[in-house]
């Protein structure tokens, strides 16, 4: 009956309290959440505030909280009966004494609860270090693998929780957190526990974020290449992962799509892990989108996602993580094009793309006399203009996809499920020939390849060799040639 009261308990607090503080509040935000196993294992993190075993026990449901236990210093949260209260019920912590009797194994009732299926939460570094520092791995984590041949170690790198509730700080103060989780793996129980804590620790480490640019010169930004259009969604994506694969065989190259993120280099492409700058900001931008009712390709979500991927492709500017930049889709380009569809339903003169350019860039403001006109009418660009929330890189290479607009409603329909509002043949029509007024537009800025899927013929494999060759020449010392040669044609 205890244990039912326990469990209660822990559900409750966890429900109303923990992940509404980790997820809204504080604003987590987790890189490869689903690489967390679904049977039990022991997740080893860097350790630096009182926030981090919560945020951890977020990485799996709310059905198996009850068998997530974080590992905690018995003499330091057994020491009050609140803090006892907090630790081992309300957390689920299992006590652990940091200075055993002669002849306890402190490790054994972890041992014992792996055994029976349970998931640990463990912080090999023993306690909390120093803000932004990883200190040395204790051998108990190595004890852990050798005790329990088979058990899958998790390994997972937190950036900000030391900023928000770090060691010595009383008040906590509202940071965004980001969680890289790695790939869970498996040790060799035949090499000693010391080596296997400094592997689990590198594997830890390897997760982490670069570290600030050093000052001085500044490194050769990527050449950026944006994969945009009115074609199937599939064909888009197949596309884009084959252009990001072609160009990581050349020079180490990032991937953004919606929610995913891919390292390319040499024959490996995989989604990224560590070495990629931290890029906060879903939340906030999709509650606005809520809020101001933001709709089509941006609806909600959507634009969260679209503005996470903009200040992404935005960090990666110094070039020390990659030398291409793929995006499946370009902020700038797609807004551009929504607003000249649905905004200016196609009326534009000469100067307004040059206006709407300067005011999703942020290097106007909009006039307040403006903005309940593009609040019903182009909200996003009013969010993106008003709030800060992003500076939209234009593309070195710009690769618009073109295909008939009945060929994409064939794959929407078998798709399955509700059409949207836009999701029609005229309106896909229409926002197809203002992809080619914006590409225009954007002549003098930009590198363009035109792709016209008229007939069968070419698959994304022919498309991405085209795309090759202009990246790799955009970098020749010559620079890109004429305007009037940018455009070529390719026939599917």
């Amino acid at each position: 009956m205890k244990r039912f009261f326990q469990i209660v308990g822990l559900y409750l607090f966890h429900i109303f309290f923990v992940r509404p503080v980790v997820l809204f509040v504080v604003g987590t935000r987790y890189r490869r959440k689903h690489l967390a196993p679904r049977g039990p294992c022991i997740v080893v993190a860097n350790h630096n505030s009182h926030l981090d075993a919560a945020v951890l026990m977020t990485l799996f449901p709310l059905w198996r909280l009850h068998r997530v236990h974080p590992v905690a210093a018995a003499d330091y949260f057994g020491e009050t009966l609140f803090m006892r209260l907090v630790a081992m019920t309300l957390m689920n912590a299992m006590p652990i004494a940091r200075k055993p009797e002669q002849g306890q194994d402190p490790l054994a009732p972890i041992a014992q609860a792996i055994a029976r299926g349970n998931s640990m939460i463990f912080f090999p570094e023993g306690s909390r270090g120093k803000a932004g520092v990883v200190a040395p791995f204790r051998t108990g984590i190595g004890r852990l693998v050798k005790d329990c041949p088979g058990l899958l170690v998790l390994p997972v790198f937190m950036s900000g929780p030391e900023r928000i509730w770090a060691r010595g700080q009383t008040v906590p103060v509202p940071v965004n957190i980001h969680a890289n989780v790695g790939r869970p793996r498996t040790y060799d129980p035949g090499m000693e526990a010391r080596l296997i804590a400094e592997q689990v620790r590198a594997d830890v480490l390897a997760l982490a974020p670069p570290p600030p640019a050093p000052p001085g010169r500044k490194s050769e930004p990527p050449l950026r290449v944006s994969i945009c259009g009115v074609v199937g969604t599939e064909l888009r994506r197949e596309v884009f992962m084959e252009v990001t694969r072609r160009l990581g065989r050349i020079q180490p190259t990032i991937g953004l799509a919606d929610r995913l993120v891919l390292r390319a280099e040499g024959e490996l492409m995989q989604e990224a892990g560590g070495g990629i700058p931290l890029a906060y900001g879903r939340a906030w931008p999709t509650f606005l989108a809520g809020l101001f009712r933001t709709g089509g390709w941006f609806k909600g979500r959507a634009f969260g996602d679209m503005i996470e991927r903009t200040r992404l492709s935005e960090a990666l500017g110094d070039g020390r993580s990659c030398s291409y930049v793929v995006e499946e889709g370009n902020a700038l380009i797609d807004v551009l094009t929504w607003a000249k569809a649905d905004y200016y339903q196609g009326r534009m003169d000469e100067k307004e793309p040059q206006q709407l350019l300067r005011y999703i860039t942020g290097k106007k403001r909009i006039a307040p006399g403006a903005w309940w006109g593009f609040i019903r009418k182009a909200p996003e660009i009013w969010l993106i203009n008003l709030f800060h929330l992003a500076r939209p890189p234009a593309p070195d290479l710009l690769v618009l996809l073109r295909q008939p607009p009945d060929r994409i409603m064939e794959g929407l329909r078998a798709r399955g499920g509700e059409l949207r509002g836009f999701e029609n043949r005229a309106f896909l029509a229409e926002l197809q020939e203002r992809f080619g007024e914006v590409a225009e537009a954007l002549r003098g800025r930009v590198r363009m390849l035109v792709l016209d899927m008229l007939i069968d013929g070419q698959g994304p494999a022919e498309i991405a060799s085209r795309v090759l060759e202009e990246a790799v020449s955009c970098q020749t010392p010559g620079g890109p040639p004429e305007p009037d040669a940018d455009r070529e044609m390719v026939n599917r």
